[in-house]
């Protein structure tokens, strides 16, 4: 049995913990039962729950390709990153505070947040569009700071109703059509030499009414607009789709194979970053 002195006590313990917690922490301690939550401690445990769960998720490729990021400065960009044989590795290595690879995305250990992925066919092709785009400066706005005495980084395209136009130095097209900037997807001069390989081929297997293939341009027009050769070829350079039965493909060398395959995987991942630029930054490019 208590006495007097004992309630006067709990009385003051209670008046003086009422002071100092919280009115949910007051409502746990005294009124329920210790294996009951309130609602809004259930809704938080269950967000934790959701949120680690999110993070866990994450399923990273065991399979070749690049592991980057995106940096802003100013009004410009450039891509960090690696090639990797493992995205998952390279992954299991950055959350065990792998320097090096911290070093190569410019990073600090509490930024991981900014990692992004890109599976590749081979390590080899990852080091193509690697060679091509990574560790330099690009604008983010290109279009407005083009003119004739810097023509700026980016191949631009011309689409007509029998064919396209491949612009390697100048953002200015002729005619009409539609135009569509490119990106950096590759070398000028590995580009002409490629491709005036590829010209008997192009002129053996469609109705050639014009081709010019030269260090300043990529023309190539047909009587047969529908001809899927020409179709994918313009598929290749609008999304970066090349299928591997395709009929471009068919009867080519393994180098010319190889360089069209490498080429639509540079443009798609271009498309990619400026999805992601626009996404981010609200540029429209």
């Amino acid at each position: 049995m208590h006495t007097s002195g004992e309630f006067d006590f709990l009385a003051q313990e209670t008046a003086r913990l009422a002071e100092t917690m919280s009115d949910s922490e007051f409502e746990r301690e005294f009124f329920l039962n210790p294996t009951e939550q309130s609602q809004s401690e259930i809704e938080d445990d269950v967000n934790e729950v959701e949120e680690t769960s999110e993070a866990q998720l994450v399923d990273y490729p065991n399979a070749p390709g690049l592991v980057y990021n995106i940096c802003r400065s100013g009004n410009t960009f450039s891509l960090r990153g690696l090639t990797t044989t493992s995205i998952e590795d390279s992954f299991d290595s950055l959350t065990m505070g792998d320097k090096s690879i911290l070093r190569s995305l410019k990073l600090s250990e509490d930024e991981l947040d900014d990692v992004r992925f890109e599976e590749f066919e081979s390590v080899e092709q990852a080091e193509i569009v690697y060679d091509q785009l990574f560790n330099k400066r690009f604008p983010l706005e290109e279009d407005i700071l083009c003119n004739i005495g810097d023509p700026g980084f980016s191949w631009w395209y011309g689409k007509s109703e029998d064919g396209f136009r491949i612009n390697f130095k100048s953002h200015k097209l002729t005619g009409s059509g539609e135009r569509l900037r490119l990106g950096p997807i590759g070398d000028v001069v590995v580009a002409c030499l490629r491709l005036n390989r590829l010209k008997d081929h192009f002129k053996f297997h469609i109705p050639i009414s014009e081709i010019v293939i030269s260090e300043k341009q990529f023309v190539l027009k047909s009587s047969d607009t529908t001809h899927p050769i020409l179709k994918e070829l313009m598929d290749l350079f609008e999304k970066g789709e090349i299928e591997e039965e395709s009929a471009l493909l068919c009867e080519l060398g393994l180098t010319e194979k190889l360089y069209l395959r490498e080429l639509a995987a540079v443009r798609r991942f271009w498309l990619k970053i400026e999805r992601k630029l626009s996404e981010n930054y609200q540029i429209i490019n």
